[in-house]
């Protein structure tokens, strides 16, 4: 989950502002959207280190030989941005945190002391084991960055996943949920943290941003997509279980002359209900799954779509919990959208499409065709992607931190 950057030799120490500072640790950011959403801060007075931390097998996995595991420094990325890349012994997060995290505690000594002593560090937590850290670190503001159901994450470890993120919330200065269905259960698990749980759904990043007029019409198709006929119905993202397979086969059935991509790296299919169903609509001549492609790559793929698809299974708990990033990088396209019936994407559905089944769903395709994939909302679509930019959220929620008085922010436990 790395995304460790050459450093930057040229950048002198940061220039003192006027007026209030604050030290931003976020632990960590090997989410692209996490990534996305920090890397956009750009505030006078803040400085952020971005980490990334991930256990040896993970590190060997993703091609990284051993000799390059230790001994990084940390990486400048601009002059108000710093990132730290860590590769750590099996164990570090959950079985062992108060020593595994110890190396993360000691980047984030060596960070801050290339800053003015009187800055407050803030520190974002994006799982709940990062209370260790917390605990190690002892920051002037904690925040809790919920982005998924860490529980399914760790099925046979629920419970105590369950409980460690309540007494987080409990204790925590300000928790941002990225979907209403997590901010809305925290706060009712957790009554006493309610006024200081939030909604904060993903934002746009700019590579996936439009930025030409509404017109109606799909960009044109990248040169591996070129040859293909029109109209593309394209997926972004994992092809995994929580897809709806058998919805996605029918609309290569019911469309037969249209091309269904899904761009994502394919799985091995072994057994089981949703193989059969990916291998049946993979197997469909009128089926398209190219593989991976950059991120920044992803925009003009996307913009070239006739309409994009959110294909998740309604019924998946997962899916009931999230907030789909590739909701907000569709967006920025302007190109339509149809969905399965996620809590999350029923908030945008003066929007987008939002089908109650299978059958609604292929007939809002068929509705989109009739109308030459022009459903009169493109700049509805793309003015709200342009006011929920990256930089746009994560300069709300800097907002609600900076707004956090100094009087009020949570003891931490000794």
């Amino acid at each position: 989950m790395s995304l460790a950057r050459s450093p930057i030799p040229t950048l002198g120490p940061p220039a003192p502002d006027a007026g209030a500072r604050l030290a931003l640790a976020v632990t960590d950011a090997g989410w692209y959207t996490t990534g996305n959403l920090f890397r956009a801060l750009d505030r006078p007075g803040v400085d952020s280190l971005l980490m990334h931390c991930c256990d040896f097998v993970n590190a060997w996995n993703a091609g990284r030989p051993p000799w390059r595991w230790f001994g990084r420094p940390l990486d400048r990325q601009g002059p108000r941005l710093w990132s730290g890349d860590l590769v750590l012994p099996p164990g570090w997060m959950k079985r062992f945190p108060g020593i595994g995290m110890r190396p993360i505690r000691r980047a984030i000594d060596r960070w801050r002391r290339l800053l003015p002593d009187d800055a407050p560090l803030a520190l974002v937590m994006t799982y709940p084991h990062y209370r260790s850290l917390r605990d190690l670190v002892r920051p002037d503001v904690q925040v809790y960055l919920n982005l998924d159901d860490y529980g399914l994450y760790w099925p046979s470890r629920a419970d105590d996943v369950d409980r460690l993120e309540r007494r987080l919330v409990a204790e925590a200065d300000l928790t941002a949920c990225v979907s209403l269905a997590r901010a809305e259960h925290l706060r009712a698990a957790v009554p006493d943290a309610a006024d200081r749980v939030i909604h904060l759904p993903h934002g746009t990043p700019d590579a996936f941003l439009f930025d030409g007029e509404a017109t109606g019409r799909p960009g044109p198709a990248p040169a591996d997509l070129a040859h293909l006929p029109r109209p593309l119905l394209g997926y972004v993202g994992g092809l995994e279980e929580r897809l709806d397979w058998h919805l996605l086969d029918r609309v290569a059935e019911e469309f037969p002359d249209a091309s269904l991509v899904l761009i994502g790296r394919v799985p091995a299919l072994d057994s089981g209900p949703w193989c059969d169903h990916a291998r049946r609509c993979l197997g469909r001549p009128n089926v398209h799954a190219v593989g991976f492609r950059p991120q920044e790559t992803l925009g003009a793929y996307i913009r070239a779509f006739d309409a994009c698809l959110i294909p998740y299974r309604a019924d998946h708990p997962f899916n009931r919990a999230c907030c789909p990033t590739k909701l907000m990088d569709y967006m920025g396209s302007g190109r339509p959208i149809v969905s399965t019936d996620l809590p999350e994407c029923r908030l945008h559905a003066g929007r987008i499409e939002v089908a109650s089944d299978a059958d609604d769903a292929l007939g809002a395709i068929a509705s989109l065709r009739f109308s030459h994939f022009d459903d009169g909302r493109e700049r509805a679509r793309i003015e709200h992607a342009r006011a929920n930019t990256c930089r746009a959220v994560a300069d709300r929620l800097l907002d609600r931190i900076e707004a956090i008085p100094a009087r009020s922010r949570r003891t931490i436990p000794a």
